[in-house]
């Protein structure tokens, strides 16, 4: 029988050190974002939902800034995630910290509107809950060590592995889009994902043969190997090796979050003891939880995501109809979910570019500090930091003004001279100050040629495409 008992204390690790790292991330963009004077103000959200929802606002938003939501909680909210994460990857209480990592970061989902909706923030929270079952709950000084991961409570670990990379592989195929079906998406994605980085620019100018093979390679992973995580010994082994090696390529050619560190955690509890290269274990203790606290797990947590699996496979739930009550309790926990990266491959790259004049003639451009906006600057490398804002604008450019009316929230904390918003940016033309004018203009990008970057110094072009907003002005009465 294998054992996985360093597994077990590297998804735990792994999990604390994804709860710091999306805290921090958090933490310097919180105010800007959610902040009395934010884009998308939670406590101005709470007042709205308090009055339409009455008492049912705490089972369909459960969150604690129910209690306060000032600026000094949302802050002081993520330094106590950073605090608890911190404990929980040093061995202290680390059922009892996890806890409070995952309450904490849920009231933030709930409240978080379109700036905490992405599907690396669900897994964050799924791994979450199944994590509450890892170790028991007492509070101890274990330095360092971890608990063996009881078998039932592991298999889960597992089963959320299959149905977050077997469902990527599936909605690339369900949608129909051509370009996944003839493997030739990938000549798309690089200059097209919402922040690439350096090396997207150079692998974008790779052949279309290496593209196509890269993509079938792709699907072989997400389609094929999921499966082989069931099975004990060195075919888990290499099926592991396998998935890992496509979450590094990921973050080599990409700014996805947190998503690939926490993923990387999820694929290394599939490898057994005899192959990782350490012999003592002395730093993981025994199973910690009871199995009839493991089977708690098992029936509360595998339906939903059997659920999810087969209606990303069949595209229909009618025949588990039964189970959808149960599934609309658990949505607002987002204890389980489903998932399915780049289901539809972009081929364009839109982006929106917010301008401001004092006069209606001359307009100057904002900068933001990830997504392009001027020509010259090198694509960035900030994961597993997530500027959110930068990959928001990513979404926004690729529907239109009015299904992100969000924006306007933006300009006005422009003209409000919010500082905090003013943080989320790299550069602002006016020093600060409310121009009298701003709108938002959607130019279309592309990756620079070998000449161009060579000869003029750029890493991207664009061509004028539309104006995207009306054009607003400041309010000089308030």
């Amino acid at each position: 029988m294998n054992h996985y008992l360093i597994a077990s204390w590297v998804v735990s690790k792994a999990l604390a050190l994804t709860y710091f790292v999306a805290f921090l991330s958090l933490s310097v963009q919180v105010l800007g974002l959610f902040g009395s004077r934010g884009i998308l103000s939670i406590d101005h959200l709470l007042n709205i939902l308090d009055k339409e929802l009455g008492a049912s606002r705490f089972r369909h938003f459960p969150s604690f800034f129910w209690f306060a939501s000032g600026d000094f909680t949302l802050k002081a909210a993520c330094l106590i995630g950073m605090l608890a994460s911190t404990l929980a990857f040093l061995g202290f209480s680390q059922t009892w910290m996890l806890l409070l990592c995952w309450l904490l970061y849920l009231s933030f989902c709930s409240c978080g509107q379109v700036f905490l909706s992405y599907q690396w923030d669900n897994l964050l929270l799924e791994l979450g809950v199944i994590a509450l079952f890892f170790a028991p709950f007492t509070f101890e000084w274990r330095p360092f060590a971890a608990y063996e991961i009881h078998p039932m409570v592991m298999g889960l670990v597992w089963v959320l592995l299959f149905k977050l990379m077997f469902s990527s592989g599936v909605v690339k195929l369900a949608n129909k889009d051509p370009d996944w079906k003839n493997c030739t998406a990938l000549r798309f994605h690089y200059w097209t994902q919402p922040l690439p980085n350096p090396i997207a620019w150079f692998l974008e100018k790779a052949p279309l043969s290496f593209q196509k093979f890269s993509c079938l390679l792709l699907f072989f992973i997400e389609l094929i190997v999921p499966f082989f995580i069931f099975v004990p010994g060195p075919v888990s082994f290499i099926a592991a090796c396998l998935l890992i090696w496509l979450q590094v390529l990921i973050i080599l050619t990409g700014n996805f979050a947190f998503f690939n560190l926490l993923t990387l955690g999820l694929c290394a509890s599939v490898i057994a003891d005899p192959f990782w290269i350490f012999e003592s274990t002395s730093w993981i203790l025994p199973v910690g939880v009871s199995t009839e606290f493991a089977v708690v797990a098992l029936v509360v947590l595998l339906p939903g995501n059997l659920f999810w699996i087969y209606k990303t496979v069949f595209e229909s739930s009618k025949s588990l109809d039964f189970m959808l009550p149960w599934m609309r309790f658990l949505f607002p926990f987002r204890i389980t979910n489903p998932y399915g990266l780049f289901a539809v491959m972009t081929k364009t790259r839109p982006e929106i570019v917010l301008e401001g004049s004092d006069d209606g003639h001359t307009w100057l451009e904002y900068e933001f500090k990830h997504k392009p906006t001027k020509l010259s600057h090198r694509p960035t490398v900030i994961a597993p930091f997530q500027p959110r804002l930068d990959w928001q604008m990513w979404f926004a450019a690729l529907e239109s003004f009015n299904e992100n009316l969000w924006l306007q929230n933006l300009v006005t904390r422009l003209f409000d001279e919010s500082p905090d918003v003013q943080e989320l940016l790299k550069h602002d033309p006016f020093n600060g100050k409310s121009p009298k004018l701003l709108r938002f203009v959607r130019y279309h990008y592309l990756f620079s040629s070998w000449e161009e970057l060579k000869s003029q110094h750029i890493w991207w072009k664009r061509g004028h495409a539309s104006p995207y907003s009306p054009i607003f002005e400041r309010d000089e009465e308030s």
